[in-house]
Parts: structure tokens; sequence; C-alpha cells
């Protein structure tokens, strides 16, 4: 049996470099309990899909182009299998540069789909 050890993330088709350490949150529901003098169940609030990625800068990586895409199309495809589509994705407009030359960047979408 194969265990995940790396996933290729595409942005609109093209490929990103992104280094080891991405994170990918599948999005869904956020659970709290309810309490009184017990507890008597949960309630839940939607929340969105997410993926992390750090990038190696270079001259064709723009900072800038990754701020600002919106309704784009984002797989994640694991080694392992189990794809992944966040569809409709946008940046949280937050890339930034650190003294090590790599790009943090992070993705949402309100939804991910097992595909």
């Amino acid at each position: 049996m194969q265990f995940q050890g790396t996933a290729v993330i595409r942005i609109n088709g093209r490929e990103i470099k992104s280094l080891t350490g991405a994170t990918f949150t599948t999005g869904g529901f956020t659970r709290q309990p309810v309490k009184g003098a017990r507890v008597y169940g949960f309630n839940q609030t939607p929340t969105e899909a997410v993926v992390n990625l750090t990038i190696p800068n270079s001259a064709d990586t723009s900072v800038d182009e990754l701020n600002n895409i919106t309704d784009a199309t984002i797989t994640i495809t694991p080694d392992a299998g189990r794809q992944w589509l966040m569809p409709n994705a946008w940046s949280n407009g937050n890339a930034s540069i650190n003294s090590e030359g790599n790009i943090s960047c992070g993705f949402s979408s309100c939804e991910a789909k097992e595909i």
C-alpha cells in the first residue's frame, strides 16, 4: 500500500513549483458544541477549502500575479491518489517573499471536491 509522499498543485492547469510543506484543508463545516447544563449537541458553520504553499522565487514568478488570482481552478494531485478540485478559487492576497527567496501564498474556494 502506498502512502502520500508528494502532491502536485496546479492552478488553471499550470503546475506550481511548490516546495515541501504545502497544506490543504478540504473545508466543509466547523462544529462547536452546544452546552447548557449538559452538552446538547453541536452547531456548525461553513468553512472554505484552503491550500497554502511555498514557491521558490524565480524570474517567471510574479507575486502580483499570485495575489490577483480569482476564479481559478486548482487541482491537488497526491502521489497516493484521490485527486481534489477547488473550483472558482481565489488568492488570499497576502503572498510574501521571505529572506531565503521563497514566496508564501494561499488560496481558498467555497468547496473542494474529490474527483
